[in-house]
């Protein structure tokens, strides 16, 4: 029986390719979903698949809210909360104290970052940024 060294991959190989494919064609198109928590003050973004049918899409960058917020870990059982005000190109940075009894929330910084964004460089280490525009601009290579 020719056949006798392919019965294992007909047994499973043949049905994971054929499932594989069904899922690729079934899921195409979708990427993959982030669902974070948010307040009514806080709106997210919705997905285009997800908006009422006529609604107009969110800018880029969430400008359409206006508002991101996330948490990340600080010391001592403490998170840091960070909004960033798209609108006003603005952050404020918040620590919060779980191990009080009351609960604390302090200001850690607030800034306004629109005229950081305007800097082509600060604070970095070689190579600086005319030095690589000048290496690539010496070599040929377009511009993008």
């Amino acid at each position: 029986m020719p056949l006798r060294g392919w019965m294992g991959w007909i047994r499973y190989g043949l049905p994971g390719l054929v499932l594989g494919l069904v899922l690729t064609l079934v899921l195409e198109g979708r990427g993959p979903s982030v669902r974070a928590q948010s307040s009514p003050a806080i709106p997210l973004p919705v997905a285009a698949s997800e908006r009422p049918h006529g609604t107009n899409p969110a800018p880029a960058g969430g400008e359409a809210t206006g508002t991101i917020a996330f948490t990340s870990p600080a010391g001592n059982n403490g998170q840091l909360l960070t909004l960033i005000d798209t609108r006003t190109r603005s952050f404020a940075v918040y620590r919060i104290d779980p191990t009080n009894p009351k609960g604390t929330v302090k200001l850690e910084a607030v800034r306004q970052y629109q005229w950081d964004l305007k800097l082509a460089e600060y604070n970095n280490l070689p190579p600086e940024v005319a030095a690589i525009e000048s290496t690539v601009k010496s070599l040929g290579q377009p511009n993008r």
